[in-house]
């Protein structure tokens, strides 16, 4: 049985480096360096620079719209 690297690798070559497959194949093997399962890839989520700091900040920066519904 092929690796999920290897498996990437041949994606890309036959696919381009894009597309939803590759980066469900990215995601899988970030889980496994991880030790996530394969379930907490799909009810958690996977992000491979996830940094809560950063995510306040960019919220922070971003404007604010009032909303005009009278």
């Amino acid at each position: 049985m092929s690796s999920l690297q290897e498996i990437l690798d041949r994606a890309i070559a036959r696919n381009g480096p894009d597309g939803f497959m590759i980066q469900q194949l990215r995601n899988q093997i970030m889980a496994a360096k991880r030790n996530q399962s394969t379930r907490q890839i799909y009810t958690s989520g996977i992000t491979a620079n996830h940094n809560p700091k950063a995510d306040a900040q960019f919220m922070a920066s971003q404007p604010l719209e009032v909303s005009k519904d009278d």
